[in-house]
C-alpha cells in the first residue's frame, strides 16, 4: 500500500543526479536514461528492484527534467541523442508522460526516444498517442506466452497475455518499433524463451524487418532490496552467452545485442564524483526513500546519495533536514550512483 507520494520539482531541492530510483543516469554514452517515477501497476515476483511495494513512491516534475537534460545535451553535443525512459517502475502511469515526449522532441539533438513497459496499460488509444508524439521504440517485457506461466511470473491474475499479443500487432503496424525483452530464468521458461524466439521469426517472415521486431533476453538478476523466484538460481554471464550462441545457431538469429546494435556511443560525461567506499562524508538528509530505513542525501545542487539506516526509526521525518556524517558502502563510477550508510 502507497503510503506517501514525493513530488521531485525544484522547490523540492532534491538532485537529479545520484540516486538509482529517480532521476537522471549518465553512463558517459550518447543514451540519457530517465527514470521519472517509480509506480507500477504489477508486483513481479522476479522483480529486482521489488517495483509496486515501495512505502514511499517519486514522481518528477517534467519540467524539473527538461531544465536537466537540456543542460546534459549542451555538455554532450546536440547530435545523436537517445533518451531512454527505463523507470523503477511502469512509465505509462506518468501523468506528463505524452507532454514530456511532446517537449523533448523540441531539444536539438534528441534523434530517439525510446520507453520500457510491461505493455499491460497498452490500448488502441495510447498506441495512436505513442506513434503522434514519435516515439521510436518500444522494449516491452514479455517472459512467457502461455497465459498461466505469464500470470505466475508477474504475480497477476489478470494479465491478459491475448490482449497484449494484439497490442504488439497494432504497434507494428505503427512507425515504432518493437524490441521484446524477456528475462531468462533458467529451469522456469526455458521453453517459453524459445517459443519468444520463434514467434519473433514468425513475424519477420510475415514482412516486418529485424528493425522492426526484435529481441533482447536478459539475464536473470538478484539483488538485496529485489524479489526473487524460489529454487531459481542466475547462471554466470559466461554460461549466458553460451546459452544465447546455442540458440543462435538452432534458430539462426541474432540474439548477442550489443551497443553497437543500438548506435550507443561514448560521449562526454557531464558530471562525476570522486568519492570511494569507505569514505566518511557530511551531507543533509533532504527527504524520506522508498522504504522506512532509506532516505536521500544531498551532495550539493546536483548530486544526491541514497542513505540506509542500520534500523528502522519511529518517527522517520524527524531526520529530515539533518546534517550528518556517513559512510560511502557503495560507488558505481560508471554511472555515478552512490550508496552510503548511517548507524543510528
Amino acid at each position: 500500500m502507497v503510503n506517501d507520494i514525493i513530488y521531485v520539482d525544484e522547490k523540492s531541492e532534491i538532485p537529479l543526479y545520484g540516486v538509482d530510483f529517480f532521476g537522471v543516469i549518465d553512463r558517459g554514452t550518447n543514451i540519457i536514461e530517465l527514470k521519472p517515477l517509480t509506480l507500477c501497476n504489477l508486483k513481479c515476483k522476479y522483480c529486482f528492484v521489488s517495483a509496486g511495494d515501495y512505502e514511499t513512491n517519486f514522481i518528477v516534475d517534467p519540467n524539473y527534467l527538461l531544465k536537466k537534460i537540456r543542460d546534459i545535451i549542451e555538455i554532450k553535443g546536440h547530435y545523436k541523442i537517445e533518451i531512454h525512459f527505463a523507470p523503477y517502475g511502469e512509465i505509462l502511469l506518468y501523468p506528463k508522460f505524452f507532454d514530456l515526449i511532446e517537449e523533448l522532441w523540441k531539444i536539438d539533438g534528441i534523434e530517439i526516444i525510446s520507453i520500457q513497459t510491461n505493455g499491460l496499460l497498452l490500448n488502441e488509444e495510447i498506441i495512436k498517442k505513442l506513434e503522434k508524439t514519435k516515439i521510436t521504440r518500444i522494449n516491452i517485457s514479455l517472459n512467457s506466452l502461455n497465459q498461466e506461466k505469464a500470470n505466475f511470473l508477474c504475480d497477476c491474475k489478470n494479465y491478459d497475455i491475448n490482449n497484449l499479443m494484439n497490442n504488439i500487432s497494432l504497434l507494428l503496424n505503427t512507425k515504432i518499433d518493437v524490441l521484446i525483452a524477456p528475462v531468462w530464468f533458467p529451469g522456469e521458461n526455458d521453453k517459453d524463451i524459445e517459443e519468444i524466439i520463434k514467434y519473433v521469426l514468425l513475424l519477420r517472415k510475415k514482412g516486418y524487418s529485424e528493425k522492426k521486431i526484435q529481441i533482447g533476453i536478459q539475464k536473470y538478476l538478484i539483488y538485496k532490496t529485489g524479489r526473487r523466484l524460489k529454487k531459481i538460481r542466475p547462471k554466470s554471464w559466461g554460461y549466458f552467452y553460451n546459452q544465447l550462441s546455442s540458440l543462435e545457431k538452432k534458430y539462426n538469429i541474432k540474439l548477442k545485442l550489443g551497443p553497437l546494435d543500438f548506435g550507443i556511443h561514448k560521449r562526454k560525461t557531464v558530471a562525476s564524483l570522486n568519492f570511494k567506499k569507505n569514505d566518511q562524508i557530511k551531507l543533509k538528509l533532504i527527504s524520506q526513500g522508498r522504504w522506512k530505513k532509506e532516505y536521500i542525501g544531498k551532495l550539493n545542487d546536483n548530486f544526491g546519495i541514497k542513505v540506509l539506516l542500520n534500523k528502522p526509526i519511529s518517527y522517520p521525518k524527524e531526520l529530515i533536514g539533518k546534517e550528518i556524517r556517513v559512510k560511502i558502502i557503495k560507488a558505481n563510477y560508471k554511472d555515478n550512483i552512490l550508496t552510503a550508510s548511517f548507524s543510528i
